[in-house]
């Protein structure tokens, strides 16, 4: 469904009834990336998803793109479907949107679950070390001439390393398929502005100024993960943390009923 929200046309989809929980995508997904979590989630839940800006069918124009415009349009597509308070869950880079989002409109934030939440390293960037930087700044540049030559393809091939536990994708190939389809469904040339457009982070937000409820979640897989996931747990005061046996993408739609009671007693 399209919805006009804060001066573009947003791609989204609402499902179930009840409290709202609100899912965002990390960078180089789609709504569809949710299509595992949609169904039973839905069944407690007001769930709405949407393609972040640059992704999916949600309309990208010219201009500079930075989180906190991500979090203006986050807050207008909420506005618009009259939608004043939700639980927000912020997978991978979508955990800096969600984290920050919950910062600049606690009001709006009945509690919030950060998934592999990458996008948020306490301390901030801006302290790597000059080694690290140029060493960033290279990976970029190879991955965005990477995309150029093979457009999505060459997204999902460098991603998809760490995404699944040991083993999944021999056991699983279907679903990994489901995955990268939905990362290639996202238009080559969008991606591209993304990765050219995003300004520097800077430092993280001060996450001990939190004040809802937080819970933190990694896969046991995703070493990555897991090192953010502590960190925010150690400057988010109160917060909850949990590990399942997975990489970095979210559960699976078997271990969703898990998860309802552990939100309950943790969130409520």
């Amino acid at each position: 469904m399209k919805i006009q929200a804060n001066g573009i046309t947003m791609n989204y989809e609402l499902t179930g009834s009840g409290k709202c929980l609100t899912l965002i995508h990390g960078i180089g997904f789609n709504l569809n990336a949710w299509s595992n979590q949609v169904p039973a989630w839905s069944q407690y839940y007001r769930v709405p998803t949407y393609d972040i800006r640059g992704h999916g069918q949600t309309e990208f124009p010219e201009g500079e793109l930075s989180t906190e415009l991500w979090i203006d349009d986050l807050y207008a597509i909420l506005k618009a479907l009259d939608i004043e308070e939700t639980y927000l869950l912020g997978h991978s880079m979508a955990g800096g949107i969600a984290a920050r989002f919950a910062l600049a409109h606690p009001g709006m934030v009945k509690a919030l679950i950060l998934s592999s939440g990458l996008g948020l390293i306490p301390g901030g960037g801006g302290e790597r070390s000059e080694e690290e930087r140029l060493r960033a700044t290279a990976n970029r540049q190879a991955q965005l001439e990477a995309i150029k030559k093979e457009g999505m393809t060459a997204v999902s091939r460098g991603r998809f390393q760490g995404m699944f536990s040991p083993g999944f994708a021999d056991r699983n190939p279907a679903a990994v398929e489901r995955y990268k389809a939905v990362m290639l469904q996202n238009d080559p040339e969008k991606y591209l502005q993304v990765m050219q457009r995003m300004g520097n982070p800077g430092a993280s937000p001060d996450l001990g100024r939190i004040s809802c409820s937080v819970l933190i979640i990694a896969g046991e897989y995703d070493s990555a993960g897991i090192t953010v996931a502590k960190a925010v747990h150690q400057a988010v005061p109160g917060s909850h943390s949990g590990y399942s046996r997975r990489g970095r993408f979210p559960p699976s739609r078997r271990r969703m009923s898990t998860m309802k009671p552990c939100w309950h007693s943790s969130l409520a």
